[in-house]
């Protein structure tokens, strides 16, 4: 069980934010705290302060990130910010003293094979554990592991 979890949900399909959200609340301890986070990367305007857009879309990721949770009956904190993802990702992990960092693996592309993935950066700087959900990993596997340790 981890106290602090932070789950990436990215711009994948919402089935696969559902599976991260119950795997994460199935290795969540009971007394634990579970923030979900969404990072917009977005080349940077040279403005000190956010634009609209920026507003906006921060608005309705929060929006959509706590519709789905209340929708799963998960209680989360919903942390999105703008910014790199990868290095975004690991400084909201340091904030929150997280123990675990939850995220999902994508189908590689060019950029990914150019300049490294997300997934790759944190794996090798965060200060936690990491816990990848491949796209062929069955999610019942983890869950059904995780809930049956929770019980014993």
């Amino acid at each position: 069980m981890y106290n602090n979890i932070i789950c990436a949900i990215g711009l994948g399909s919402r089935e696969r934010a559902e599976r991260l959200l119950r795997t994460s609340h199935a290795l969540l301890s009971p007394d634990g705290e579970l923030t979900v986070a969404h990072v917009i990367e977005r080349f940077l305007s040279g403005r000190e302060s956010p634009d609209e857009w920026a507003v906006s879309t921060i608005t309705e990721a929060e929006e959509k990130l706590n519709a789905l949770c209340r929708r799963l009956g998960i209680t989360a904190t919903i942390d999105v910010r703008m910014g790199t993802a990868s290095t975004t990702l690991l400084t909201i992990a340091k904030e929150k003293k997280a123990d675990l960092i939850i995220l999902a693996t994508h189908t590689s592309d060019i950029i990914d094979r150019i300049f490294g993935s997300t997934v790759e950066y944190v794996i090798r700087h965060a200060k936690c554990s990491v816990l990848v959900e491949r796209a062929d990993k069955s999610h019942d596997d983890i869950v059904g592991k995780a809930d049956t340790a929770k019980k014993a």
